[in-house]
């Protein structure tokens, strides 16, 4: 039976690196066979928002359809989303607009390990 990893994220997609070392760290672990989980929240739900064009950092909306075509489960924390101004329908397609009891609980109690990358 393979391990479950999953990712939170608290850092937003122009803020530093960490929204794209998870989505490595994902992408990696996927790869040796782990089923992986990201949960975005508080800032790092800036990472899912569609069209972003960053001139010096990597497009980390790209990254994440890419993580979700390969089987990594996604979501964002709503409240935390909303609270930014966004709306449903900005995410990118592979991200769930979830909630905390809903996703991130799910999630972790579904995981052998939980990495969290915060600034």
């Amino acid at each position: 039976m393979a391990k479950t990893l999953t990712i939170l994220w608290r850092t937003g997609s122009m803020m530093a690196m960490d929204a794209n070392i998870a989505v490595k760290l994902a992408r990696a672990a996927k790869a040796k066979g782990y089923n992986v989980h990201m949960f975005g929240y508080g800032e790092g739900v800036t990472a899912v928002k569609k069209g972003q064009k960053p001139k010096r950092f990597p497009n980390v909306g790209d990254e994440l359809e890419l993580a979700g075509k390969e089987g990594i489960d996604q979501a964002i924390c709503e409240t935390c989303y909303a609270a930014r101004g966004f709306e449903r329908g900005e995410e990118v397609s592979c991200a769930k607009v979830g909630s905390l009891t809903n996703d991130l609980f799910r999630f972790v109690a579904d995981s052998d390990r939980l990495v969290t990358l915060a600034r």
